[in-house]
């Protein structure tokens, strides 16, 4: 992979760009060492009129709080700039706390497509933008 001089050939140096890029994309929740989570409320919509079509399949959507722990475990934290075209957003979501290794308890939001957010206060854009895996209630 490397030549003489010490150099990486270019095609090499682009992968090992492409894997540092993906590993620093793939982070997963670091700002919280979460201990536990607990599911408050069952799927409700709370979307725009224009994903209404998602409100009848989101009263048969469950999670357990070992699922949604699950979820915890496989999301990422995703910078706010960009988050809304990356997120997918059903507006069917359930509500929950988590608690903190720290021992302090937070308030989350997480969306059947995918899109996660941790609060950390009640002040607005206080809070942690995740991405992770669609929920369905066959897992």
């Amino acid at each position: 992979m490397a030549l003489k001089d010490g150099a990486l050939k270019p095609a090499a140096a682009l992968v090992m760009i492409a894997l540092l890029g993906a590993a620093v994309a793939q982070a997963k929740v670091t700002s919280i060492a979460i201990k536990s989570v607990t599911v408050e409320t069952p799927a409700t919509f709370d979307g725009k009129d224009q994903d209404k079509v998602y409100s009848d399949a989101c009263v048969h959507q469950t999670l357990t709080d070992a699922q949604a722990l699950k979820w915890f475990r496989k999301a990422h934290e995703e910078p706010r700039q960009g988050f809304h075209e990356k997120a997918t957003e059903t507006g069917c979501v359930f509500r929950g706390n988590l608690k903190a290794k720290d021992g302090k308890t937070y308030r989350w939001t997480l969306d059947v497509g995918g899109a996660g957010y941790i609060f950390r206060s009640d002040a607005q854009n206080d809070a942690i933008l995740l991405l992770g895996p669609e929920v369905s209630s066959g897992r």
